[in-house]
């Protein structure tokens, strides 16, 4: 089975929350640590141009095969990038039809 994709909305930036970071500040973080800790065939990183919530960045959207798709928002680029990662494990180890719990997912659900 192909292996779930996270996207990061690379274009989020939040001028009133500019300490949290940006999107492209987020995705670089996933993408050092999905790296570093080995995690390549476990889930498939994406950078996008915009998931369509702009009100609220910085965005990420978790979609695979037989599993429910989520969305996050206001997810801090500096500390819940590792979240972020922990999340994308814990999905892409879901059995078809489970769900992932809400406190496993870093940011708010939009």
């Amino acid at each position: 089975m192909k292996p779930p994709l996270i996207s990061i909305c690379r274009r989020c930036e939040d001028d009133a929350q500019r300490e949290a970071g940006d999107g492209e500040a987020l995705y670089q973080r996933v993408k050092a640590l999905r790296k570093k800790l080995g995690l390549k065939q476990v889930f498939e990183l994406e950078g996008v141009k915009c998931l369509g919530l702009c009100r609220s960045p910085c965005n990420v959207m978790f979609e695979g095969s037989k599993r429910s798709t989520y969305l996050r928002t206001q997810v801090h680029a500096v500390l819940e990038a590792e979240a972020v990662v922990q999340a994308a494990r814990a999905y892409a180890a879901l059995e078809p039809g489970e769900e992932l719990r809400e406190r496993k997912l870093p940011g708010l659900s939009d």
